[in-house]
């Protein structure tokens, strides 16, 4: 439903700058509050962080990012084609989900109920061993209770654009004219700026 360079065109390196941006200063709010907590705690206050970050530095500074509300928590849809959520993942990519009814219905089909044209893909971070610091920032997608690919953000932010995951453009119905198509999210262009940064 959505492929790993589909996924790549879409976020783009303006893009996956602003995701770095949002989850590393998420961290870093988190640490500037200087209180220690316990591991819950600490994922549901940088999530709050990332959210508030999002909202600014996405949704009212990108083009082709709008926010979508859901009970408790909020996603991102960027250019139609993917909706995503931040979370905390694991070292194995996984993303640290409380099974809900609707997060085990997610994790089987792909998508969110109401929206099976929006796959489903969670940005968020990987702490190191010791969970001292950030250890990758990444976009995964996530069906059947696997990790169908995952994006590291940080080599897509440094201009890493060919997907790790093997796609073959010559074969017919294999969508690689659609994914040249694809526009990228963009920073929106403001007047004082000039050149939309």
């Amino acid at each position: 439903m959505l492929s790993e360079g589909e996924a790549r065109k879409i976020v783009g390196v303006d893009g996956a700058e602003r995701l770095v941006e949002i989850v590393e200063g998420a961290w870093q709010d988190h640490l500037d509050e200087g209180q220690s907590r316990g591991v819950r705690a600490r994922a549901s206050i940088v999530w709050d962080y990332m959210i508030k970050r999002a909202d600014d530095v996405l949704v009212r500074g990108m083009e082709g990012v709008r926010r979508v509300e859901l009970p408790g928590s909020a996603g991102y849809v960027l250019r139609e084609r993917m909706f995503m959520r931040f979370k905390k993942h694991n070292r194995e990519m996984f993303p640290k989900n409380y099974p809900t009814p609707v997060q085990i219905r997610l994790d089987r089909a792909g998508f969110l109920d109401g929206m099976p044209q929006l796959a489903h893909v969670t940005c968020g971070y990987i702490l190191d061993k010791v969970e001292a610091g950030i250890e990758k920032i990444v976009l995964v997608r996530k069906v059947a209770g696997q990790v169908e690919w995952f994006i590291d953000l940080r080599e897509l932010a440094a201009g890493v654009l060919a997907p790790v995951t093997p796609i073959l453009p010559s074969l017919p119905g294999s969508g690689a004219a659609e994914i040249a198509a694809l526009p990228s999210i963009a920073r929106v262009a403001r007047e004082e700026d000039g050149d939309g940064r």
